[in-house]
């Protein structure tokens, strides 16, 4: 198990008295922010009894009581530490070592089954009497006395800490060794004692402890701010061939790169359309046909009944076909009106959004009376693939990677380019038309513009224009428009702009596909019925026929008659005869004849009107269609436009939350514990973003982050988005402005900005990565000088000096050693003051680091420590010790402005023969 992943507790055990000192230091620090969470036990009352209200825990540098076992029932714990502070001077009371014992018992048997580690912390100094009472090292605790020394670093020279009784110069140098050995420093893992193991018998250690803090919470503000806020302007990602320039012919690259992805898609946007069919060719007759039908033709002619013949000939064309259409268009009125008008049921203009669902009413009338089942392709359609290829248009456009062979990068030159601005890709929340008086809005009922609503915008500068005239409103009016075509052709050349125009372009030209079909349908003639317009016309030839049959009949009777009465020959009679016969049969062959033709006429004029009709019918469908689909595409371009343009305009989110700044503490910390703050120069600043930009952004920088943003959306949409969860792809398939659907809401929730991408965290991370593992290099630009405080006075220097070792296990190659006025002679002469153990930890903290050295001697006895007993059986009375000058520490007042005594300068001794 990771350090960082263990739960711990530290439990110290104090006795009043100097012990307070201990304390009070202690709340400092956690005040400070710099240690970590503990619980104060004292002893008060019976030495083996822990009492109900026994501890404090003190949290952020406040303190409050609390029940041990409370907190040991209410934790899961991995590992307890047990400190107890032991005050070894006379005069002092130590902890009874049956209330270490009772603690102690309580948190192994309480703490369920947690690792505990025990430590007992002596305080003593050189020139102390120790008391009798002073129990130094019991079997089973790390017995560890603090070195009586103060300095920089390891292997640094130091200075001897004398005999005091002031609780708060105690606590200050012995808090931070507490701190360090009961792993209470933050932000570190500097835990020294849980691995090791506990010396045998009654054996003790000395130890001292150095602590580092840098904090560089201001320089990293400043680095996170450079690094992850663009401003709006997309940066250069960093490629592993040839650099990434800037494209500098905006308008050129965004309808480039539309009318690829127009070119793939815009079969899934357009019907197919149906040509008529070729004419067919005239058919032939034959010689034998021709006079069989002709012979039939005579034959009802005799019986009186040519209309019956071409009833059977003629193939009735219906003009129910055309009637039904008809009434199926002028059924649907007001979706007549508005499609082929561009007007609603009130007789105002038509918006683009009600073009969608007027076409459905006319095609589900059109398939109605045609009989016909629902049209398979309908505004549902499946358009993922076109979604899918207008955000990687977009994504390319800003970061230059190649997501699809079909639609490469711009190039300029030799170098792949990207865009300058997300304006110039897709305009996001920040662009949208807003400049529209009060009046004026409440007017026309329209609020803003977005910058990629194509269509939007010329309908409302067609309102805009049409209120020009107003008395009142034309002066706002005209302002208004022309602020709106200055923004409109400011922001036109963008991706998301051409793309949107070709969408615009082709629902406008085929609703004008629509409008000429319609109109041609609605001014075609009704077609005739032929069985009507035939027996109307055979009824004339019948009349004719006949006449001309009496006509030839009479002639031939009478050249008989006169034949007969040898008025004439009968080779003159018989002439005429024969004559009249073949007249009469060329007169009524002819008029066959031609009402033959004008029957095929006939016949081929109603079979060409009739198939027209109906691909003027079938056209109408699919155009109808198609607009339907284009609409429907034009919501989710607008739904797709608002998610990108939100997303470009600030691709990571919201920064990564600010590291808080550390306090400064100008007084009271000992030379071996320092906590300093680094401020670099802003050009440093900015190169190192440059650096860390160059690293992180590579090309094709986006795509991780556009893919975080989707997969999130169904945590962002909660219910409405439960198949997200299974699926993010579906969204591409939603549709689009104004349906509700889950694309629609999530894209809403995008550009009003309640919903945005949240990549900042983890390019921030990575960012530190970066830092970490550049070996110091990095890091070093943001702390070149170090700045900390010694006692109130500022001091600076260079990050080496302010560590001074800290943080660096270097006891192999310098041996170092402990102050040796706590130490026997003999203890001294056999080595016993060198460093044994020597524990280092280095963690950053943001940008900063905090460093942790804490070193022991190995294991010594009580006799090879320089100890006076006193008490009652004690063998010599205690000694003066004599305390040597101390600067003041922290004074109580500051001194500024008071009189402070000046040492006297010294005097050079003057030589007068043999005396001075």
């Amino acid at each position: 198990m990771r350090e960082s992943d263990v739960k711990a507790l530290t439990v110290i055990l104090g006795s009043g008295g100097v012990s307070e000192g201990v304390r009070d230091v202690l709340t400092d620090l956690s005040a400070a922010g710099l240690i970590s969470p503990f619980l104060w036990v004292e002893q008060t009352g019976d030495a083996s009894v822990v009492g109900a209200d026994d501890a404090i825990e003190v949290v952020g540098g406040v303190e409050r009581s609390v029940r041990l076992q409370d907190v040991l029932a209410s934790r899961v714990l991995d590992r307890v530490r047990v400190c107890v502070v032991v005050p070894a001077a006379a005069g002092s009371v130590p902890v009874g070592s049956a209330f270490e014992r009772a603690v102690a018992e309580l948190v192994s048997s309480n703490s369920g089954g947690a690792q505990v580690t025990r430590m007992r912390l002596l305080l003593h100094r050189p020139g102390d009497d120790v008391s009798a009472a002073t129990v130094w090292a019991p079997a089973g605790w790390h017995n560890l006395v603090v070195a009586p020394e103060d300095s920089r670093g390891p292997g640094m020279g130091h200075r001897t800490l004398q005999s005091t009784a002031d609780p708060i110069d105690l606590g200050r140098h012995t808090a931070p060794v507490l701190a360090s050995v009961a792993g209470l420093w933050v932000d570190v893992e500097h835990v020294p004692l849980d691995d090791l193991p506990v010396l045998p018998g009654n054996a003790l250690r000395v130890v001292r402890s150095y602590y580092r803090r840098l904090d560089t919470s201001g320089a990293e503000d400043e680095l996170r701010r450079r690094v992850l806020d663009f401003g709006g302007q997309l940066p250069l990602p960093s490629g592993t061939g040839a650099s990434v320039v800037y494209a500098n012919d905006v308008a050129s690259a965004t309808s480039r790169m539309a009318q690829l992805v127009w070119s793939r898609h815009r079969h899934l946007l357009e019907g197919r359309r149906v040509a008529p069919p070729p004419v067919a060719p005239r058919q032939e007759i034959g010689l034998g046909e021709a006079i069989r039908v002709f012979l039939s033709f005579l034959g009802a002619v005799i019986r009186n009944a040519p209309a019956a013949l071409f009833a059977r000939v003629v193939k009735t064309l219906s003009s129910t076909v055309a009637s039904r259409t008809e009434n199926a268009l002028f059924g649907a009125e007001s979706a007549y009106k508005l499609v082929v008008n561009g007007v609603d049921a009130d007789g105002r203009p038509a918006g683009w959004s009600e073009y969608e669902v007027a076409s459905k009413r006319i095609a589900a009338k059109l398939d109605a009376a045609a009989g016909r089942a629902p049209a398979a392709q309908s505004a549902t359609a499946d358009l993922s693939d076109l979604w899918r290829d207008f955000r990687r248009g977009a994504l390319t456009l800003a970061d230059a990677g190649e997501r699809s062979p079909d639609l490469p990068p711009v190039q300029v030159g030799a170098h792949a380019a990207v865009l300058r601005s997300a304006t110039d890709v897709v305009p996001g929340p920040a662009d949208r038309f807003t400049e529209i008086p009060g009046i004026v809005s409440a007017t026309i009922d329209v609020h803003a513009v977005d910058a990629a609503d194509v269509l939007g915008i010329s309908e409302f500068s067609e309102k805009l224009s049409a209120l020009e005239a107003d008395p009142t409103l034309g002066l706002e009016v005209r302002r208004t428009n022309a602020a709106l075509r200055t923004w409109a052709d400011r922001l036109g050349q963008s991706y998301a702009v051409a793309f949107g125009g070709i969408l615009a372009q082709r629902l406008s030209t085929t609703l004008g596909e629509v409008r000429s079909l319609v109109e041609r349908i609605e001014g075609a003639a009704p077609p005739e019925d032929l069985v009507e317009v035939t027996a109307r016309r055979h009824r004339k030839l019948v009349r004719k026929v006949q006449a001309l049959t009496l006509g030839f009949a009479v002639v031939a009777v009478i050249a008989g008659v006169l034949a007969g009465a040898d008025v004439v020959s009968w080779w003159t009679g018989g002439t005429v005869i024969a004559l009249s016969l073949l007249g009469w049969c060329g007169t009524v062959a002819r008029a066959f004849m031609s009402e033959q033709q004008q029957l095929q006429r006939l016949l081929a004029e109603q079979e060409a009107a009739a198939v027209a009709r109906e691909t003027d019918q079938e056209n109408l469908r699919a155009a109808l269609r198609d607009v339907e689909c284009q609409s429907a595409a034009y919501r989710q371009y607008l739904s797709w436009s608002r998610a990108l343009g939100a997303f470009l305009a600030n691709p990571l989110g919201a920064s990564a939350d600010a590291r808080p700044a550390g306090r400064t503490v100008e007084w009271g910390l000992p030379l071996s514990v320092v906590v300093a703050s680094s401020s670099p120069e802003p050009e440093q600043v900015e190169r190192l973003a440059e650096q860390l930009r160059h690293d992180l952004l590579g090309i094709g920088w986006l795509s991780d982050q556009w893919d975080a943003l989707v997969s999130n959306a169904a945590g962002e949409l909660g219910a409405s988005g439960r198949d997200l969860r299974r699926n993010p792809a579906l969204l591409t398939e939603q549709p689009g402005v104004g349906s509700g659907s889950a694309l629609d809401e999530w894209s809403a929730l995008l550009h009003e900005g309640r919903a945005e991408a949240g990549g900042a965290a983890v390019l921030w991370e990575r960012a530190r990565t970066e830092l970490a593992l550049s070996g110091g290099e990095l890091p070093g630009r943001i702390a070149g000088v170090v700045e900390f405080h010694e006692d109130g006075v500022v001091r600076r220097g260079s990050l080496g000096e302010f560590l001074a070792g800290v943080g660096t296990d270097s006891v192999s190659e310098d041996r170092s050693f402990f102050d040796r006025s706590i130490f026997t002679d003999l203890a001294s002469t056999k080595g016993l003051t060198a460093v044994e153990i020597s524990a280092s930890d280095t963690a950053p903290a943001g940008l900063g680091l905090v460093a942790v050295t804490t070193q022991f001697t190995e294991g010594i006895v009580e006799e090879d420590l320089r100890l006076r007993a006193v008490g009652p059986d004690s063998q010599s009375a205690p000694t003066e010790v004599a305390r040597a000058f101390d600067l003041p520490i922290r004074p109580a007042e500051r001194s500024v402005g008071q009189q402070v005594p000046v040492p006297a300068a010294y005097a050079v001794p003057v030589a007068d023969g043999l005396n001075f």
